[in-house]
C-alpha cells in the first residue's frame, strides 16, 4: 500500500481552511461565545463545510456543496 497519491492543492485548502477555523473559534471566544457548548461545535460544523467549499472553489477544487449551494443563472464553481 505504498501507492499513495498526494494532491497539493487539496493539502493547501485542508491547511486554509484549518487556519480560518482556527481563527473564527479565537474570536468567538473573544466574543465571549461558550466554544465548549455542544450545540457550538454541531452549529460550527455547519460553518466548516461551508468555509471548506469557499477555500475549495478559491483553490479550483471540485465539491459538491458549492454546486449545490449556487443559484440557478449564479457563475458555476469551477471544477
Amino acid at each position: 500500500m505504498n501507492n499513495v497519491v498526494d494532491f497539493p492543492r487539496k493539502k493547501t485548502a485542508d491547511k486554509q481552511t484549518e487556519h480560518l477555523m482556527k481563527a473564527l473559534i479565537i474570536e468567538c471566544q473573544k466574543l465571549g461565545m461558550n466554544t465548549s457548548n455542544a450545540d457550538f461545535a454541531f452549529d460550527m460544523a455547519w460553518v466548516q463545510q461551508f468555509v471548506q467549499a469557499t477555500v475549495d472553489n478559491q483553490n479550483s477544487i471540485a465539491n459538491d456543496l458549492c454546486r449545490l449551494t449556487r443559484a440557478q443563472g449564479a457563475p458555476t464553481c469551477r471544477e
